[in-house]
């Protein structure tokens, strides 16, 4: 969002009224608490506010705002509108120095319940406090994004970009900055995710908010920098695509905007300027921006970036030869053996083996799966966090490369691994591994099918639709997919069981759930339901549940039609 500039001296000038104010302020609250603590609690969050301006004092407007938060957690009108803000507002602006120092853990913990606190005040109809939830929201969203938290962070980042949409003032156009920021912070978030063209579709949308915004007259510079960087995040994503010629442009505003930053404030393009360097770029003598020697790790990323994007496209095999071309690239760059080139290779094996299995080329998806399995296991132990949740993913997707290739039994080991590292994921961190923890069940409990281990494979997929189950409740819509395949699954392993009465409830459940309003996107797999819901209408059937037999087989007839027809 825009910001006042101020200078340097401005600065410590005020930094330094406001920590006498401070002084004054706690030694009048410790002889009256009851009539100086609301003073001295506003005090220090505008001197904690400054610390925060200050790069060499983040830690101690840490500890100030930290101090602001506990009096307005005090017991004296602590439900109040005032203690509310007051508290929501230091922990706020504490969670973003937290994030600055690098504190992530923590910062991600107060940003959760600075949100919170705005959902509050907001259903209360305080004036101005959603647009503070939508501030908090991409607040806590960038957190969570820094702590691996993706899926999350794009949820809360979204629903900041719908606040901010509905703010805006048609007629002045009044907010179009903030939404342009809350759109540029979405088109980052799913470029990180490696969706590409969604991220480029975001990124162009906040580029052209803040062209309508400079058109409605002047802008401060600190939107400027903002402008400059989405721009800058565009232009990388179109380099990332191939799409050069596209990117020239977003180049060239990026070029006038810093330009004109320079003219009015020198030092404001300070922080634009690290951001170009930190993605290899430089300024020209001429004003341009160019590419500088690129980091090799980062043009790892970039080409995997770029073949995400081919593939997500349905451009499948130009998307392997482009992982291919990243693969040279990550083995050239984990010559150095730093934990970032090593995990980028890991990363770019994990995606070639999904995506060479995608193209049909099942034996070299294979290799590259197996290859990533056996990279993040060396170096599990010297850095668990950062290979645990790598191998959870690479070693699942073993599990079905070898599936597909015949080989059950063996698939069996890599798929339990896989389950074994998502508990241990899912009990440090359950909002964001619960989901894959389901997800790697469910492919076990079929694993063990295939491997005619029929006991074993229904106490899996009944801890898998448990699991999902309570997923669903908390999130029904995105989690209906999981939920009505686990079911399915579990009709089927009771029916491998010859059970067939207890396996009428699991699939009448996943029948009942087909027809919620949500319906599931048929991008989940929609043709191996239909199959399922199939043989199961056909089982219960034979079995003499005629009924549930029926309502099975319209809901595989409706998953037919449904299903994406080959080619498309």
């Amino acid at each position: 969002m825009a910001h006042e500039e101020t200078s340097g001296t401005d600065k410590g000038t005020g930094t330094a009224e406001a920590e006498r104010a401070v002084a004054a302020l706690r030694r009048a609250a410790a002889a009256r608490p009851a009539r100086y603590l609301p003073e001295l609690a506003y005090a220090l969050l505008e001197f904690g506010s400054l610390l925060a301006g200050d790069p060499d004092r983040h830690e101690e407007s840490i500890g100030v705002l930290g101090e602001a938060a506990g009096i307005y957690r005090g017991p004296t009108g602590a439900d109040t509108d005032l203690h509310l803000v007051g508290l929501a507002v230091a922990l706020h602006r504490q969670a973003l120095s937290l994030g600055v120092v690098g504190r992530r853990e923590e910062a991600r913990s107060v940003a959760r319940e600075a949100v919170d606190l705005w959902r509050r005040i907001v259903e209360r109809g305080l004036d101005g406090s959603r647009g503070e939830l939508a501030a908090a929201l991409v607040n806590f969203g960038n957190q969570l994004a820094e702590t691996g938290h993706h899926h999350e962070a794009l949820d809360r980042i979204t629903e900041a970009v719908e606040i901010r949409r509905s703010l805006v003032d048609p007629v002045s156009g009044a907010g179009r900055g903030e939404l342009a920021s809350a759109l540029g912070d979405l088109g980052v978030k799913l470029a990180e995710m490696g969706r590409q063209v969604e991220a480029l579709d975001a990124l162009r949308a906040a580029v052209g908010t803040y062209r309508a915004s400079e058109a409605a007259g002047e802008r401060e510079v600190g939107e400027l920098g903002e402008h400059a960087a989405v721009a800058f995040a565009a232009a990388r994503t179109l380099t990332g695509l191939g799409r050069t010629e596209e990117a020239g442009p977003y180049f060239a505003e990026v070029a006038a905007l810093r330009a004109e930053m320079h003219a009015r404030e020198p030092m404001a393009i300070a922080f634009l300027d690290r951001i170009l360097d930190g993605h290899g770029y430089g300024v020209t003598r001429e004003g341009r921006i160019a590419r500088e020697e690129a980091d090799p790790v980062d043009r790892v990323e970039q080409v995997n970036a770029r073949a995400l994007a081919l593939a997500d496209s349905g451009r499948v095999e130009l998307a392997v030869e482009t992982l291919d071309e990243a693969l040279a690239l990550g083995r050239a760059a984990a010559a150095d053996r730093t934990r970032r080139s090593v995990v980028a290779l890991a990363r770019t094996l994990h995606h070639l083996g999904l995506v060479r299995a995608w193209a049909g080329r099942r034996a070299e998806a294979l290799d590259a799966a197996d290859e990533a399995v056996h990279l993040c296991r060396r170096h599990l132990v010297d850095a668990p966090d950062t290979f645990r949740p790598l191998l959870a993913e690479a070693a699942d997707s073993l599990g079905s490369r070898l599936a597909v290739l015949g080989r059950h039994r063996d698939a069996v080991a890599p798929a339990t691994e896989a389950v074994a590292l998502y508990r241990q994921l899912a009990h440090a961190d359950p909002a964001t591994y619960d989901g894959e923890l389901a997800r790697a069940l469910n492919n076990l409990g079929i694993r063990l099918t295939d491997s005619d281990r029929h006991v074993e494979a229904l106490a899996v997929t009944e801890q898998a639709v448990d699991l999902h189950r309570s997923l669903h409740r908390r999130d029904p819509a995105p989690q209906l997919s999981g939920l009505v395949h686990a079911l399915a699954n579990l009709g089927l392993r009771l029916a491998r069981l010859d059970r067939p009465d207890e396996a009428v409830r699991p699939t009448a459940e996943a029948v009942r759930l087909l027809r919620s309003p949500d319906r599931i996107h048929p991008s989940h797999d929609v043709a191996a339901l239909a199959e399922s819901l199939a043989w199961l209408a056909w089982y219960l059937g034979k079995q003499g549940h005629r009924s549930a037999a029926r309502d099975t087989a319209r809901a595989a007839e409706d998953l037919r039609r449904r299903a994406p027809k080959p080619g498309r």
